[in-house]
């Protein structure tokens, strides 16, 4: 029996966060709840495959809202609750970002600069009107110049003229977005809120000193590879390549590999490098239920052809924005495709960076560190980390009850037996305690016990050779010393005793 609960008392004592992936392979739902220290706990992480989605863009809504509704089944059991806001990532090729540089003239005559100076700045940004067809996803301040043209991180109570700043603008086509709402309201989830995924990923894997330094996160997804650099501790450049995992996937499956066994076949034996792969052979079943041997460096050299495109696209968008020589932390490879062996190998060859493959630990309790110990997971978590700054999802409580047993109905006393005098083969049966004493014989209702009262008796004197009457119980009626049943009794246990004399006693001639 579910019983679902929505009540504020039961709320308040957790603040969940839920947030949705919708990757091009894959439906991922997270949970989380807020613990001491701003840290989140992770109560759960589903994922369901999914297609529908090419490059980021649905192409399906039904197919990615079956995905839906399976993960966030899912994830509703293991965490006990029903889902019905939730934050989401968006990605592809229709993301993009853009700068724009715009200033105010200080108002204080002494030209210091002030707080009302830099939201006069802000005002004016928020202004700006995207181009037909896109809709402004999120804005943020790169830098601030003075008159000198120097750059300032805290312009409050530097002196100048004017206040110049250059924001940095993603931008999202409105198709895209729209195509993505449609799934989400046909699986009856409300949108709380939409992140680009490249502008949140870092959240969860680079701290605040590396995004100082600077620092490139490469997410590499099923369809679509995110890259966002950061430096001097802002965002200032993020790209979507719409490539990632799955044509991998396809390069393998066009050697004759079955499609069910690809996936597996890449993560367990795969490597993108050629020369750190052991010669050996792998046995697979194609669809004729047979074992067809392949070489484990030709799947090596088909995957290290396809991430050497993939690395080379991202370092030539990262050395056209101009970061080539400014990633002083290096770049943190991180997404399902992360997860392939010596990947990170193959990335420090093609850019000269350093690199490393990261899962999601920033801003995760210690104890939920094992459930998203997985570069998959990363996103998701990024997204309930800052869907968790703008404020906690609303959620039923689900506690699973037993069902209301219903008293047994007490068995109906049996009907009092009326006594009647004894057999003389049933009394003597007794005696011979086929019965053992204290027990109820066999068809007579059990009386309950009942404490013996502290009356000290007289011990009876002990009786003649041959009598019984000590196995009596003391409910029967002992038969009386001189008369005619007495007689009959003792009559009968002699013969008894002659039938079934010692052993002792019989011949000694072997019977048989």
């Amino acid at each position: 029996m579910w019983l679902i609960i929505n009540t504020k008392s039961i709320v308040e004592k957790k603040s969940y966060v839920i947030a949705v992936d919708v990757g091009s392979s894959n439906v991922v739902v997270a949970v989380g709840t807020m613990a001491e220290g701003g840290v989140l706990n992770i109560e759960a992480v589903v994922s369901e495959p999914t297609e529908g989605v090419s490059a980021g863009m649905v192409d399906n809504s039904k197919s990615v809202g079956h995905a839906l509704r399976r993960a966030r089944e899912r994830a509703e059991q293991m965490a006990g609750i029903t889902i019905t806001d939730a934050y989401v990532g968006i990605s592809g090729k229709f993301v993009r970002s853009a700068r724009y540089t715009d200033h105010v003239f200080v108002e204080d005559v002494d030209n210091c600069i002030s707080q009302r100076d830099v939201n006069a700045l802000m005002e004016r940004m928020r202004n700006v009107k995207a181009a037909d067809g896109e809709v402004i996803m999120d804005l943020f301040p790169i830098s601030y110049r003075g008159d000198t043209g120097v750059e300032m991180k805290n312009p409050v109570g530097c002196y100048s003229k004017q206040l110049s700043s250059t924001y940095n603008f993603i931008l999202c086509e409105h198709m895209a977005k729209d195509r993505l709402r449609r799934v989400f309201l046909d699986a009856g989830i409300k949108i709380k809120g939409m992140f680009t995924n490249a502008a949140v990923v870092a959240d969860s894997v680079v701290s605040t000193d590396e995004k100082e330094e600077g620092v490139a996160v490469v997410d590499i997804g099923g369809g679509v590879t995110d890259v966002a650099i950061y430096f001097g501790g802002a965002l200032r450049h993020i790209v979507s390549i719409p490539i990632g995992g799955s044509a991998v996937n396809a390069d393998i499956r066009a050697y004759g590999i079955p499609e069910k066994q690809v996936e597996k076949l890449k993560t367990r034996y795969g490597s993108a490098v050629v020369d750190l792969t052991p010669d050996d052979i792998i046995q697979v079943r194609n669809s004729s239920r047979t074992l067809k041997p392949y070489l484990r460096l030709n799947v090596a050299a088909v995957i290290e052809a396809r991430m050497t495109d993939i690395a080379e696209y991202v370092w030539n968008e990262i050395r056209d924005a101009g970061f080539a020589k400014k990633l002083t932390a290096g770049i943190v490879l991180t997404g399902g495709g992360a997860a392939l062996k010596n990947v990170d190998e193959l990335f420090h060859r093609v850019t000269g960076q350093e690199v490393r493959v990261a899962c999601a630990e920033m801003g995760v309790a210690t104890e939920s560190l094992e459930k998203v110990a997985s570069p998959a997971s990363t996103l998701a978590v990024s997204i309930l980390l800052n869907g968790a700054q703008v404020g906690a999802c609303p959620v039923g409580i689900v506690r699973v009850e037993e069902p209301e047993r219903k008293p047994e109905p007490a068995p109906a006393p049996e009907p009092a037996r009326e006594q009647k005098p004894l057999t003389v083969n049933e009394r003597y049966g007794a005696a011979k305690g086929t019965a053992a004493k204290g027990t109820t014989p066999a068809g007579v209702a059990a009386k309950p016990s009942e404490p013996e009262p502290a009356v000290q008796k007289p011990e009876p004197a002990e009786p003649a050779r041959g009598s019984r009457e000590d196995d009596y119980d003391d409910d029967d009626i002992a038969p009386s010393e001189g008369g005619w049943f007495s007689r009959l009794r003792e009559k009968a246990r002699r013969a008894f005793d002659e039938a079934f004399k010692n052993p002792d006693d019989s011949d000694d001639g072997d019977d048989y």
